[in-house]
């Protein structure tokens, strides 16, 4: 049997997607094994039992630019809810960005364990940069006054830090020998109908409910999300040494992907740490509920914002991280590497494959009405194999899928990724498309590529659940420390706190219900 070009390119493009999705494969069987083997079983820590282990100092490192919108509800949100006694919170701003230092120095006025820089120059620039700029403060605080950091998270604007997040990481770094942690980031569940946001839960479900795992059994790298990433001060300072340069790489637009990377090199002690907590309901300890400690965010719900959000995941991690590190370390390492490398490739044999889908069908049609015969190419022995064999890896993929999904957000969910996911390769198929075109102007004028961030907003589970007290700060309408003397009388007396504000004079009727947003 004769075959000609077109014929060899549809062998071809079959033979890479089941070479791709038996890589995923991998995954899925290494899981499961870990499943039936008791591998990845951790039992829920008593919540009393982090409350008793001695607070180590925490600073957590917030990078921020153009953030006035979201960052003062975001802080006080946390800082209101953070069940920890011993933590600052650094935020980095930059110098054009006067807007975002306004909002943070509000909460700071309140809150004096929030502090914050300004770089030295204007922005964009990366998060590395940002992030540069905050480890530089806080050294220099750290020789003012005498006192270390123990320990430093990770965390962006938007994040909904678990109270007992802190607490979690200070007892663990004290009972294991760990320089690096990195906590399960989710996002939080969109409406049905929002696809775009919908494919964000998908991908993170399967990461930390399945992958994560994986990568940490197989290969020393744990990839650190940027968020939920907590480090040991020392194992920090001590990479600045050794790598004779800033902790984060300025030169790559991921830089907490490439600071796992550093760690794994450098032959650190990573972890990936999935961890319920049993806390009590009642005051006698009777009833109990077991809770993930889990980092909760909302993540870009329009296709634009999508792609431009992983535009700047796949340029670091595909092509930036190719160029500073190629291919180092064990065939473990270099597998995943190539594992995480793929995108671009992988997204554009999916491409074809959706493009030969629609080719097949349309020849189904013709052929029914037209011509009986079958092009050489779809009698030849090894279409039919690859054929039916990626048929089984696609609908194990999707199973796979679904099954994470439905451990975080339920069955509805778990069944809408399965519909979600041609969409979210076509978003993933135009960042890597969009990430390979930045990468080469830059490369091709030299200019680095800039942090292309996207928009944030504030999750609506914040936006409900911010108190009248907080709310009335951030608007304006009282001091801290008339919300002090409220919050004191209230203590004396039980009354709404609203209605004691009104009687201290505080604020009028008509500034409760605007702030809370009562009309008439």
């Amino acid at each position: 049997m004769s075959l000609g070009f077109l014929d060899w390119a549809v062998l071809v493009i079959a033979a890479f997607y089941v070479i791709f999705a038996a890589d995923d494969l991998v995954f899925d069987v290494t899981y499961w094994l870990g499943r039936l083997n008791g591998w990845w079983r951790r039992e829920p820590v008593p919540q009393q039992e982090l409350d008793a282990e001695p607070p180590r100092k925490i600073a957590m490192m917030i990078p921020a630019w153009h953030e006035a919108d979201v960052i003062a509800s975001m802080l006080t949100y946390n800082l209101g809810r953070i069940d920890y006694a011993r933590y600052d919170v650094w935020v980095g701003t930059y110098l054009n960005d006067p807007d975002t230092q306004r909002e943070v120095a509000k909460v700071a006025a309140f809150a004096p364990n929030v502090r914050w820089v300004v770089t030295d120059h204007d922005g964009p620039t990366s998060k590395a940069d940002c992030m540069n700029t905050i480890v530089d403060g806080l050294r220099r605080h750290e020789v003012e006054t005498g006192e270390l950091y123990d320990l430093l998270v990770m965390h962006d604007p938007e994040d909904i830090v678990h109270p007992l997040e802190f607490k979690l990481t200070n007892w663990f770094f004290a009972h294991n020998d760990v320089d690096f942690v990195q906590l399960p980031v989710l996002s939080t569940a969109p409406p049905a109908y929002d696809f775009v946001a919908g494919t964000y839960i998908d991908e993170f479900a399967e990461m930390y409910a399945k992958n994560m795992y994986v990568r940490q059994k197989l290969t020393p790298f744990v990839p650190s999300a940027g968020v939920a990433t907590t480090m040991r001060r020392s194992a920090l300072e001590e990479l600045i040494d050794e790598t004779g340069g800033l902790p984060f790489a300025v030169n790559s637009l991921t830089e907490d992907y490439d600071l796992g990377l550093k760690m794994a090199i450098a032959d650190r002690r990573t972890t990936f740490l999935s961890q319920e907590v049993r806390i009590p309901e009642d005051d006698e300890g009777k009833r109990t509920r077991d809770e993930l400690i889990a980092t909760w965010a909302p993540f870009p719900s329009t296709f634009q914002t999508a792609v431009r959000q992983r535009t700047r995941w796949m340029s670091g991690i595909v092509f930036q991280a190719w160029e500073h590190w190629k291919w180092p370390g064990t065939f473990g390492l270099k597998w995943v590497l190539a594992h995480d490398r793929r995108g671009p490739l992988g997204y554009l044999v999916v491409l074809a494959g959706y493009l030969l889908v629609l080719a097949l069908v349309g020849y189904v049609w013709v052929r029914t009405f037209y011509d009986p015969t079958l092009p050489p190419v779809l009698q030849h022995p090894a279409f039919g194999t690859l054929f039916f064999v990626g048929l089984f890896l696609m609908c194990n993929r999707l199973l796979q899928r679904a099954i994470a999904v439905n451990r975080f957000y339920g069955i509805g969910q778990a069944l809408l990724a399965i519909f979600r996911t041609p969409f979210s390769n076509l978003v993933n198929m135009v960042a890597s498309f969009r990430a390979a075109w930045r990468y080469w102007q830059s490369r091709a004028t030299g200019k680095p590529m800039t942090w292309d961030k996207t928009a944030h907003a504030i999750p609506p589970v914040v936006a409900r659940q911010l108190r009248i007290g907080e709310r009335l700060v951030l608007a304006g309408k009282i001091t801290p420390q008339q919300l002090m003397l409220a919050l004191g009388a209230q203590r004396r007396r039980a009354r709404p706190l609203g209605q004691i504000l009104i009687e201290q004079g505080a604020i009028s009727d008509r500034d409760l219900r605007a702030t809370l947003g009562i009309t008439g």
